[in-house]
Order: structure tokens, then sequence, then C-alpha cells
């Protein structure tokens, strides 16, 4: 567990395609003193934070004077397992690139660039009392604990069916950093009419066809899809700007109801603690 706020060591870029505008994105990533993640996009300073946060279909974009990013939360995800509190992302698209659909590659290449520690602290957020949102028979609810415990159920039609997954060594979960995005071809058309999905392939997500997955090579883990779920969990939670100690109970979340909770928890200071 990371004692102080972190940043990069050293400048890199990355560069891939949006899921959603197929467009080619390069990412730079600079080292930041003052403490959180932030996108500069535009000219524009936008804080990778919660109450940025303007849409959540399909995925997390934050926004800020007119400028916005989209899908943030498998870079955030990455951040939280790297464990960099501090970094400032300069990015030339309206969108983070999708990569292989995990957040393996960013991770990757944080890891390279290593990470350089400052004195000062408050990089957690400790939930004192149970907090709970809900939308119709889906939820999120966080109890009080000393780490971070996450058990989430995911509900599709076949061949995905009921899964539930249970991550309590949250910090070294890398099945959970290495798990896809994925779809199902239904839906696909008509997320593609609706302007999204335009850079979704095959080498980005997996593709759930009528009763089997599409992708050759298959599912890199039995528990793909709830473990990307999770992965998407942690990277919006990220939008804190602290690691949460909390044990967190979900059932058939989205992004919606993340950034729901996070605004749950901030709406009364009796509701955290800061260390």
């Amino acid at each position: 567990m990371i004692k102080r706020q972190t940043t990069i060591n050293r400048i890199f870029k990355l560069a891939g395609i949006g899921l959603h505008t197929g467009r080619e994105v390069t990412l730079e990533f600079l080292p930041r003193r003052e403490p959180g993640i932030a996108f500069v996009h535009n000219g524009r300073l936008i804080p990778a934070r919660y109450d940025m946060v303007a849409d959540t279909r399909l995925s997390t974009q934050i926004a800020e004077n007119g400028a916005s990013v989209a899908t943030i939360e498998h870079l955030m995800a990455a951040f939280y397992f790297s464990g960099i509190t501090n970094c400032l992302v300069y990015i030339d698209g309206p969108e983070v690139p999708i990569m292989d659909g995990s957040a393996w590659e960013f991770y990757h290449e944080l890891w390279r660039a290593g990470v350089y520690e400052f004195p000062e602290t408050g990089v957690y957020l400790k939930v004192l009392r149970p907090v709970e949102v809900r939308n119709n028979d889906a939820y999120v609810r966080v109890k009080p604990l000393n780490t971070f415990d996450i058990t989430m159920t995911i509900e599709f039609r076949p061949p995905v069916g009921r899964q539930k997954k249970r991550v309590m060594d949250v910090e070294n979960a890398i099945s959970i950093i290495n798990s896809r995005t994925f779809g199902f071809l239904e839906e696909l058309e008509a997320i593609q009419k609706a302007g999204l999905a335009k850079g979704a392939s095959l080498d980005n997500a997996v593709a759930i066809g009528e009763d089997s997955i599409v992708n050759p090579q298959g599912l890199r883990y039995k528990k793909e899809l709830v473990n990307h779920k999770i992965l998407d969990m942690i990277g919006d939670f990220y939008t804190c700007g602290y690691r949460m100690l909390g044990r967190v109970e979900a059932h058939k979340t989205g992004h919606y109801l993340n950034n729901l909770l996070l605004r749950e928890i901030f709406s009364d200071p009796d509701n955290y603690a800061i260390y």
C-alpha cells in the first residue's frame, strides 16, 4: 500500500484509437506536483474528478469549460494499480484510446516510467459509515473496512449469464488489469447509429454472439467479463481523487451508479475521512 502522494518518474507517450470515435489519439504523460490526475485537451485543464463527470453512457466522460475527455476509466484504473496519485495527461483527441480493451498497456507503461514519491500524505478515502445508491434492481453499496474489498455480480443473457467475483487483494489483481471490455453483437448496430463504438473491433473488445464468444482466441479468463466490470469500477472510483478503503458490494452496476455513489459519499463529510 502506498503511503504518500506520487507521480511518474519520466515523460512518455502512448497512441491508439478511440473506441467510440474511431480516431487516432496520442497521450503525453507528464509528472505533476499538484494532487490528482488531470487531462489537458484543447488548452483546457480538466481534473479527472467525480464532480467533473458529464456523461456516463457506455464510458465515463469528464468536461470543463467546453472541453471534454471520454473513456477515462481504464486509464484511471491503471493509475490506481500503478500507485500514481498525481499526473498530467495531454491528449490531442476527445477520447482516451481503447488500446487492447483492458488497462494492461497503460499499466505497463506507467510501471516502466517509475514512481516518484512526495512527502505529502492524503491519499486514502476511508468510508466511515454505510452508503448505498440504487437504480431499479442495480445497486452499489460500500461499508467501512480498513482495506479495499470488492464483490461484483453481473447478469446478462446467455452465454454470459450470472457471474460473481470477489477481489480482496485489489492492488495486485493482474487478472483485473488484463480483462477486456465487452459487448453484444445485436446491440452494436444501434450503438454505432448513435455515433458510438466506431473503433470497436475484435482487437479491443470481447464480442458476444448469439450463443458464444466471437473472438477466435476466446476469453483470457473464465470470469473476464465480471473482471472487467470490477476494472471499470476501480477506474470510476479513482475519480474521487483518493484510494478508497471500504467493502464494496455491487450488482449490475455501471458508470452512472459508480459516479452516483461517489457523489453520495461526498454529500456528507461524516461519511468519510481523508488521510
